[in-house]
């Protein structure tokens, strides 16, 4: 009994990984065999005392029976249950296990608390190691026992970890952009400040003062330095820091309103030129003979109208108690067939080309079955008729109204001026400036700013931001391969005829014969290079892993997968 026990414990430590869960299959009736013979030698070791003599040691015989007795049930109670995380206990009652209905949504996920979230990994990851035993089991006994039940469950089982991998990776990334936002919230209040001590105010370090000139049009720079410089500065800014110049909101949307109008408008010149253009000149197409329709020719239904107009003119003024005449001369004259027009509702309109019947040959009806798809295809050219265009509101170019033009509205612009000295505000009103090169000068006021702490202007907190930007890029740029090909070209930009040189030279056949003859070229490296010469030990998390287009081998993949 103490080899069989200490064998089985021997073969139980001896596996490991994907032998473990096989193992564990394997072993279901060596389990059974251990506690039937277990019993059988009991009965036979302690089943008879008769022949045995009453002594002292009889007490302690006991004792180690029910100590052997007890730890060899619980050893087996443990491994059974040890057995039973591995095993599926559908597979066991050969039953067809119940097909969940999805993967853990990452909705759901998100409203989870850290606690949930880790217990439902861990029971993803015991229903996962179960699969996985279950897979083996079935490819390892594929003939005896068929495809694996439920195969979709593995898939489920892996998107649900990643979904909560997923959801893990994003509660790190808020708190992480949060504390950094708090960071930086700390670093412009001064907390971190060298030396230690509060800072000062918001906007004591800052002289500056902005003023806002408007003006009803456009006046460049230069010109405004000039004229609102202080004339007590003996230096070439004059007390001016800068000058910007920017158009209003709403200036912006009427010139855009301008722009839209002033295109419509363009395109409507366009549309009424081009629509009377071939009447108004002459063209070769009156000599010509146009088929508008099947046996309707344009200057004979024209001739033909109009001398139908002219007729039913004069019948009509000849009777002016006809009411029914009068109402086909305003239909007439509406339709535009008095003009010389013809009316295109009024033309025939050819019958649909048909199909032509197969024919009775069988080589003809093979024959025609195996054209083109183009040559099977039933054409039919569309006529006059079938064209319609409508009719401009203005007869001529110069009718259409004429809108603003955006480049017509000049203003108003606003002019900030930054001095360095406080008083700026009182020095350019001062002045009396009311045109300056026939711009007339609306209104200088104030233009209120928020004050700005003294973090942006510390030497030591620039320094530290310089530094860590230093180090964040130098991070970011590994590696140095972009992720699209024409990202190449930010690398390997060279002059134009540097590359017609290159091009027009030997040099692309050699290159063009060595990817033929060897698979591969020799201008590309084989290998992967390392940028930062061993310097990057850890991988950037922004850092793409490469791809792999066989995540498996060839024996994971088992005949039921497929």
């Amino acid at each position: 009994m103490r080899l069989l026990v200490f064998s089985f414990l021997l073969g139980m430590y001896s596996l490991g990984g994907t032998e473990f869960a096989s193992g564990v299959f394997s072993t279901i009736t060596f389990f059974f065999l251990i506690s039937e013979w277990g019993a059988d030698i009991e009965a036979e070791e302690w089943g008879d005392d008769s022949h045995r003599l009453v002594t002292t040691h009889t007490h302690t015989h006991t004792q180690k029976r029910l100590f052997c007795q007890g730890m060899r049930r619980c050893l087996f109670v443990r491994n059974a249950a040890a057995f039973y995380e591995f095993v599926d206990n559908n597979f066991l009652n050969n039953k067809r296990p119940p097909v969940p209905g999805g993967a853990w949504p990452l909705e759901s996920l998100r409203v989870k608390s850290l606690s949930d979230l880790q217990q439902i990994w861990f029971l993803l990851l015991k229903e996962r190691n179960m699969l996985h035993s279950t897979r083996e089991q079935y490819l390892r006994h594929q003939e005896e026992l068929g495809a694996m039940p439920a195969p979709s469950r593995l898939k489920m089982v892996q998107e649900s970890m990643r979904n909560i991998k997923r959801v893990v990776k994003e509660r790190d990334a808020e708190a992480t952009a949060q504390a950094t936002a708090i960071f930086q919230e700390r670093l412009e209040r001064g907390v971190y400040r060298f030396p230690p001590g509060p800072p000062p105010p918001p906007g004591a370090h800052d002289p500056t003062v902005v003023v806002k000139v408007i003006l009803s049009r456009r006046v460049e720079a230069d010109r405004l330095r000039e004229i609102f410089g202080r004339y007590d500065v003996f230096e070439p800014h004059k007390g001016i820091v800068r000058v910007e110049l920017k158009l209003p909101d709403e200036v912006l949307r009427k010139k855009e309103e301008a722009e839209q109008l002033w295109t419509q408008y363009m395109a409507e010149k366009s549309d009424v030129k081009e629509y009377h253009r071939w009447s108004a000149s002459p063209s070769v197409y009156d000599y010509a003979s146009v088929e508008l329709a099947p046996g309707v020719f344009a200057n004979d239904a024209v001739a033909e109208m109009s001398t139908r107009n002219v007729e039913d003119y004069d019948g009509n003024n000849s009777n002016n108690n006809s009411a029914v005449g009068g109402g086909d001369i305003e239909n007439d004259k509406t339709s535009g067939a008095g003009d010389g027009a013809i009316v295109a509702a009024r033309l025939p309109v050819p019958a649909s080309k048909q199909r032509p019947p197969p024919p009775k040959n069988p080589l003809e009806r093979i024959k025609a079955e195996r054209r083109s798809y183009l040559a099977r295809t039933v054409i039919q050219l569309g006529y006059f008729p079938n064209i319609t265009m409508q009719v401009p509101r203005y007869a001529t170019v110069e009718e259409v109204p004429r809108p603003t033009h955006p480049d017509e509205i000049e203003g108003p612009w606003e002019a900030y001026i930054t001095y360095d000295r406080r008083n700026g505000l009182e020095y350019a009103q001062s002045l009396g400036v009311t045109t300056i090169d026939g711009a007339e000068v609306i209104r200088i006021v104030e233009h209120k700013r928020e004050p700005q702490p003294y973090a942006k202007v510390d030497p030591v907190f620039l320094e530290a931001l310089r530094r860590e930007k230093a180090r964040e890029e130098t991070l970011m740029k590994w590696p140095h391969v972009p992720e699209w090909k024409y990202e190449y070209s930010e690398y390997t930009r060279k002059h134009l005829a540097e590359i017609v040189r290159h091009n027009y030279s030997n040099v692309v056949d050699y290159m063009d014969r060595e990817v033929l003859l060897t698979g591969r070229s020799v201008w590309e490296c084989p290998i992967d290079i390392d940028y930062s010469c061993g310097g990057a030990k850890s991988v950037p998390p922004h850092a793409k892993k490469p791809i792999r287009y066989m995540d498996v081998r060839i024996s994971d993949v088992g005949v039921t997968d497929i």
